[in-house]
């Protein structure tokens, strides 16, 4: 059999040991039972779903013990569950999302129901995309590798390899490969991956590769990643997704093993940043005035950010992923409050910069001592401008809501605010939803969509005491939110909870 010239070298490799496995599986006794048994794992590549929980039932209509019948935790989106392990037979398969309170079983909302035969040595992929409304569930079969394949695969340092084309605006998409040294110029077209369908397998040698997607016959890189490892005997599924973030490329792909999952974005996707001043009035800095100037230099020019007043975020501004530096001014004197402190911004996210005031006692002398006078008073407090990038969510999930709390506080009363949610029928003390922030930290939690009362509680003085209170209420159009606790001198408590879109 002539090689064909245009073959890479790591292709022959694999080439040669594809010839050696087929040769073999020639010869080989059939007579192998395995152990009937076979496998089923599930990978939500729903955008815009809530975690799915997959029930497995041997019988819908029995409640024998001894049927097998076992609902696994919910599978968030662009994740895979465990690979589960079945005795051959029949069984049904659900897929369903939480709409109130209780995971259990009978509560949930069945998105999905079918039968499914496990047969010995096979697993079978369930994988959910589209939208969750009236989402496409497709049922792939991979026979599992026996154990004479198994000793050729690692004896030759090959991975096994498939692709799954989950795009819905690319119907087809070439999957090209090159050593991590080379460029697309230089690049292999390993297949075209089919929407919704899953390639046949691929047996590539164990290494590091760039991966490139374009469409179909076409030369222009839609996607290119850094570098991939395929490390493993194992088998790999390449799956390609809808980029969801900010960088600017249509695709993100995952590499998924029956262990792990592992997301790739473009090499070239952009990141978004902003920025919001947490800066109140400080009578520690009589001559700030409640604005600052934010200079942000770097990989790609930024325009200064002029006159950014207090619990403001600023415009967002699409750059290059990498390193900068930032620097924060007083708007009225051109002070220098904050200068060249380091902001590395990934690709393909959006993030938000907080500033907020932390304090420091000041040491004049350097003796140790900030209370030279001995009143039991600090002598001197410095205020120091301090920052916290975070994540802001992307997703347009319908029945549930993604809420990142943040305490910009600076308080010598309590360190630590605990944040309830409180359904119409709870209250404080019977809710579940509750995070509790120190000052700078940020934390996220996800409410289904309803309508609930919120709660910022601190403890002074061994007494519970109700910072501020508002309502939030969630539904399909709502976009995830940031939930800050700031200063206000306007308010009773001195403090105040603001809520605003993630999505800016």
């Amino acid at each position: 059999m002539a090689m064909p010239s245009n073959f890479s070298p790591f292709f022959k490799i694999c080439f040669f040991t594809l010839m050696l496995i087929t040769l073999s599986a020639c010869s080989s006794s059939d007579d192998d039972d395995g152990d009937n048994t076979g496998h089923i794992k599930f990978f939500n590549a729903s955008p815009n779903s809530p975690g799915i929980f997959m029930t497995i039932d041997e019988e819908l209509d029995s409640e024998d013990d001894e049927e097998y019948e076992s609902t696994f935790s919910a599978i968030s989106y662009g994740n895979a569950g465990s690979r589960i392990e079945l005795e051959s037979d029949q069984y049904y398969i659900e897929l369903a999302w939480q709409d109130e309170d209780s995971s259990e079983r009978s509560d949930l909302e069945i998105l999905f129901q079918d039968q499914i035969d496990i047969q010995d040595d096979n697993t079978y992929w369930v994988v959910m995309s589209g939208s969750v409304e009236s989402p496409t569930v497709d049922i792939f079969t991979i026979a599992d590798r026996d154990e004479d394949e198994i000793d050729e695969d690692a004896d030759s340092d090959v991975s096994n390899l498939r692709l799954l084309n989950l795009h819905p605006d690319y119907s087809s998409v070439d999957v090209y490969f090159s050593d991590t040294d080379e460029t697309f110029n230089e690049a292999t077209l390993l297949n075209t991956a089919t929407l919704s369908a899953l390639g046949e397998n691929m047996k590539i040698a164990q290494d590091q590769y760039l991966i490139y997607l374009t469409a179909a016959g076409s030369d222009e890189v839609l996607f290119s990643s850094d570098d991939v490892s395929f490390s493993f005997n194992a088998q790999y599924v390449i799956s390609l997704r809808e980029n969801q973030g900010s960088g600017g490329a249509p695709f993100v792909i995952d590499v998924i093993t029956n262990t792990s999952i592992t997301e790739y974005s473009s090499a070239e996707s952009l990141a978004k940043i902003t920025v919001f001043n947490g800066l109140n009035l400080n009578e520690n800095d009589l001559t700030y005035n409640g604005a600052v100037d934010v200079v942000i230099e770097g990989v790609t020019d930024i325009p200064l950010i002029d006159a950014l007043n207090y619990s403001e975020f600023s415009q967002s501004f699409q750059v290059d992923s990498g390193d900068y530096r930032f620097s924060v001014t007083n708007d009225d004197t051109q002070l220098a409050m904050l200068e060249n402190r380091l902001l590395s911004l990934s690709q393909n996210t959006n993030q938000s910069l907080f500033l907020y005031w932390t304090e420091e006692a000041v040491d004049e002398d350097g003796d140790g001592n900030v209370d030279e006078n001995d009143d039991g008073i600090i002598d001197e407090i410095r205020p120091i401008v301090s920052s916290v990038l975070v994540d802001n969510s992307e997703l347009q999930r319908l029945y549930d809501k993604q809420i990142t709390l943040l305490n910009l506080v600076q308080s010598d009363d309590f360190s630590t605010v605990a944040i309830y949610f409180v359904k119409s029928n709870e209250i404080i003390s019977t809710t579940s939803n509750v995070r509790r922030l120190a000052q700078g930290v940020s934390s996220s939690i996800t409410l289904l969509n309803n309508t609930y009362s919120v709660f910022a509680v601190a403890e002074i003085d061994g007494n519970e005491i109700i910072l501020d209170e508002l309502t939030l209420t969630l539904d399909e159009d709502t976009e995830d939110q940031f939930l800050l606790l700031e200063q206000d001198d306007d308010a009773g408590s001195g403090y105040v909870l603001t809520l605003f879109s993630q999505n800016n």
